[in-house]
């Protein structure tokens, strides 16, 4: 016995000569494949079109969320024994005459080159230059200075010149743990045929349901015109 699998076709032909077509039917054709098309036009360019995706978190305050900064500075009028890097910020911290990764160059008998190296937490504060954290403070004070290098992870350079009576070089910044996350996204493709394939789909089932309808009214109003309809 040969099995025909034919029989399990659920999408049977019906001949040609056997359709009626109609003028109705015809018009809603015509406006489904017009509905079609933009709407296949219209999901193309959404599927190209790259949307930005903007996102705001809190950052980590671990080291991730903390900036390396280093200096560099020459006081040509200033001793290196009195000159000491002061961190303070909202957070706190507050430490006086920071040493860690700090080098001073002496420069003949008055100057000194400044260096300095640590990190800051993403939060407002301020470092300075100051002579706070010697033992002996200076008979005189000539902070003149000249800015080598200020480094904020990425290159910025601030400076602010302080009037308070101790002569001393300030460096503030004021940085909110907020980051910005900006990402490109674009719709899945797997979306985008589904959406085309639902468009479709759904637009001819509908076409197809009011073609039916009206066709049904029709022939109903042509037997009713003949009397026939009971």
């Amino acid at each position: 016995m040969v099995l025909d699998i034919k029989r399990f076709d659920i999408y049977r032909k019906v001949p040609k000569d056997l359709t009626q077509p109609t003028t109705t039917g015809a018009i809603i054709s015509i406006v489904c494949v017009l509905f079609i098309s933009i709407m296949i036009f219209n999901d193309i360019l959404g599927y190209l079109h790259i949307e930005l995706k903007n996102e705001l978190y809190v950052d980590d305050p671990g080291r991730e969320g903390r900036i390396d900064v280093r200096i560099n500075v020459t006081f040509p009028f200033m001793k290196c024994e009195y000159l000491g890097v002061d961190i303070q910020d909202n957070n706190g911290r507050h430490e006086v005459g920071f040493e860690k990764q700090t080098q001073k160059h002496p420069l003949g008998e008055s100057g000194c080159r400044f260096e300095s190296e640590f990190m800051i937490n993403k939060v407002p504060g301020n470092f300075h230059i100051s002579t706070h954290s010697a033992n002996q403070q200076p008979q005189a004070y000539d902070m003149r200075h000249e800015i080598h290098e200020i480094h904020f992870g990425d290159d910025h350079s601030m400076i602010s010149h302080s009037g308070t009576v101790a002569p001393a070089i300030w460096f503030k910044y004021e940085l909110q743990p907020i980051t910005v996350k900006i990402t490109e996204t674009r719709q899945p493709f797997y979306l985008f045929i589904t959406w085309i394939c639902a468009v479709v789909g759904g637009t001819f089932t509908v076409a197809g349901i009011i073609d039916s309808t009206f066709f049904t009214l029709s022939e109903m109003l042509k037997k009713h015109q003949l009397g026939k309809l009971s």
